[in-house]
């Protein structure tokens, strides 16, 4: 029971310690719920779904010109590398993947409405590390080999819909379920041959109603955006404000910044991102570029993130490219001293998609 209970813990630890990557509480949020919502760096608030804004923004909705379908997929492929004063060398890498289908259009007056279904967490990840115990003032040595393996993933499926209450103001709000399962198995592998190794596994399955609201105020100078979620099983609640224009010098471009906050209810984290969306640079293509950071609560954690992506114009079908890219670099908090750690963390996102105006 002991030795359960001591495993339990330096599992627990693991897999906040490695990697960018939360394997077994809330796993990592999926920036490509849509094509252009990843070229844009993940924003939440600016309007970057089409129909599937019943995820992000459901404000949105109200700039559907006509029915739409909207699709995408993406390939998330992340790797960490852990490098101590010890000079040992641990990885954890993976390959997830996401993908979205939704449907929206115009109702009578100034409503409209969509539904949708899509991967929103991944809580895969492979992990190896090394375990030290202190032998002596100032000596370690290592204890045991830890194998960490986690997989899973929570979707959304839910509607929403959005109302123009003045020129200046929309507000919209869906509902939605999010559902999912996961497992993780923690091996504990000894180097005193005499202690037996030790497995800990645990598996869930969570279905959980969730409420998505947001406000669009278009103004002339600008438009401001807000949106927010709440906190439900292994997934963190969410806020994010955003302000967009018109890029006067380059004719039917738009810049925009938004700022986001996780996690409002324990430890807040915070992110900012800034984006711009350029006109036709080549004949029916417009390019998307994004920069950004995430300042989480441990201050050890500082991310930069970069965007680009690309709309093409092939008639009443939209095709949507993006790519994004998160790398971090941080100390680790695993191994006690002398054995501190330089983690870096990179994961990349590539997403096609396409909107298709019925």
């Amino acid at each position: 029971m002991k030795t359960t209970l001591i495993l339990a813990a330096v599992c627990s630890s693991a897999a906040i310690s490695w990697g960018f990557h939360d394997a077994m509480e809330n796993g990592t949020p999926v920036a490509s719920v849509t094509s252009r919502q990843s070229a844009m760096g993940g924003v939440w608030a600016l309007p970057s779904g089409g129909p599937a804004s019943v995820f992000l923004n459901p404000a949105e909705l109200s700039m559907l010109d006509g029915p739409t379908v909207t699709g995408s997929a993406a390939i998330i492929e992340w790797e960490s590398s852990i490098i101590g004063e010890n000079t040992l060398n641990i990885l954890d890498t993976g390959t997830g993947g996401a993908g979205t289908l939704a449907f929206g259009m115009p109702l009578s007056g100034r409503l409209a409405a969509g539904a949708g279904i899509a991967r929103v967490s991944d809580f895969g990840f492979n992990g190896l590390c090394t375990i030290m115990e202190q032998v002596g003032p100032g000596q370690f040595q290592v204890s045991s080999i830890q194998l960490l393996d986690a997989q899973g993933s929570l979707w959304e499926a839910g509607g929403g819909i959005s109302a123009e209450l003045s020129d200046w103001l929309t507000v919209g709000v869906s509902g939605t379920l999010r559902f999912g399962s996961g497992s993780w198995d923690c091996r504990n592998v000894f180097v005193n041959q005499s202690v037996p190794d030790d497995t800990l596994s645990e598996a869930w399955e969570v279905s959980d109603p969730a409420v998505h609201g947001g406000v669009l105020i278009p103004l002339e100078f600008g438009t401001f955006a807000l949106s927010g979620t709440n906190a439900t099983d292994r997934y963190l609640s969410r806020v994010a404000f955003g302000f967009q224009r018109d890029f006067r010098i380059l004719d039917g471009s738009t810049l925009g910044f938004e700022f986001d906050l996780q996690d409002i209810e324990d430890r807040p984290s915070w992110s900012g991102m800034f984006s711009a969306f350029l006109a036709e640079m080549i004949p029916s293509v417009r390019s998307t570029y994004s920069v950004g950071f995430t300042r989480p609560a441990d201050p050890n954690r500082t991310a930069l993130s970069m965007g680009t992506g690309a709309r093409i114009f092939l008639g009443n079908v939209d095709l949507d490219l993006g790519i994004s890219w998160i790398s971090r670099s941080r100390t680790g908090s695993l191994f006690p001293e002398p054995f501190v750690d330089s983690v870096d963390d990179a994961g990349t996102y590539f997403s096609v998609g396409m909107n298709w105006r019925l």
